[in-house]
């Protein structure tokens, strides 16, 4: 796994395509409560192990989940980032320092140029041994609407958290599955990626389940500037919460550790290994 480096800023294009964009957006979210990132809906099941900063969770990798495109079978996600149970700042706290990754949830839809998506899909995972749930949060860089604009460039990064209430901890840990997305269209039979012309717009209106994310690296996926879209996701995401702890002058360790998968690739194929960033924030 490589360090974690500074991340850059979106290209050019992406900010073009989001200013231009701006006019046909429109968010849809009757009904919905979202979390603000600071009181999560979180397990009762307390671990117990001798790790100091978390415990192996029972898998670690995400359940498989299936897609409304026949092109993308299952597939696994990593749970590539652990906020570690060590930390004292709360995951509210390092979000808001974050600055512009944002909550969002499975019950909002954003329509972007005529094509209609889900803000982020439900994954489960299975972090205290009590089973698999739904993400407790999830995160977007830019949020829904521009983090779906990012999208059509390859640049949507995103995270799933759940928490494992650690004993001793207040906030426990948090197990983090991160990556690049690119929008994609199956067209004919082949995954494309998306974009504001006028012909996929058209295409996307007409076929409304034919939309999706693609993880960058794959099938589907913009993928010059994020080649392994869960090892690069991850490392960008771990990147901001290093410069968010600089920032307000917390303590901030990080740590590679190896782990044992069942699966070694993820959507479309995307390949993934067993490192996990551990990070510990504390004030």
């Amino acid at each position: 796994m490589r360090r974690a480096a500074t991340p850059r800023g979106p290209r050019q294009a992406s900010i073009t395509a989001a200013v231009a964009l701006a006019a046909a957006l429109a968010i849809s979210a009757a009904g919905c409560t979202e979390s603000d990132g600071t009181t999560p809906a979180t397990p009762t099941v307390t671990a117990a192990c001798a790790g100091p900063d978390y415990c192996p969770p029972a898998s670690w990798d995400t359940a498989k989940a299936s897609t409304p495109l026949a092109l993308i079978p299952p597939f696994a996600e990593p749970l590539n980032v652990v906020i570690s149970a060590r930390s004292t700042v709360s995951l509210g706290a390092i979000q808001q320092a974050m600055g512009n990754w944002d909550t969002v949830s499975t019950a909002t839809t954003v329509t972007l140029s005529g094509i209609h998506l889900k803000c982020i899909s439900s994954e489960q995972a299975d972090v205290t041994g009590a089973g698999y749930v739904p993400q407790h949060v999830a995160w977007r860089l830019g949020g829904c609407v521009k983090g779906n604009a990012l999208s059509l460039t390859g640049d949507e990064d995103h995270a799933r958290l759940w928490n494992q209430p650690f004993q001793g901890s207040k906030y426990g840990a948090w197990f983090i599955a991160v990556s690049y997305e690119t929008l994609c269209l199956d067209r004919n039979g082949a995954l494309t990626p998306a974009s504001t012309n006028a012909d996929d717009e058209t295409y996307a209106a007409l076929h409304p389940g034919k939309a999706y994310h693609c993880v960058d690296g794959g099938p589907g996926s913009i993928h010059a500037r994020h080649p392994d879209g869960y090892e690069d996701g991850a490392a960008t995401f771990v990147a901001a919460v290093a410069a968010a702890a600089k920032a307000k002058g917390w303590h901030y360790a990080e740590r590679v550790v190896t782990v044992s998968r069942p699966d070694t690739a993820g959507e479309g194929g995307v390949p993934f290994n067993g490192d996990v960033y551990v990070l510990t924030v504390t004030a």
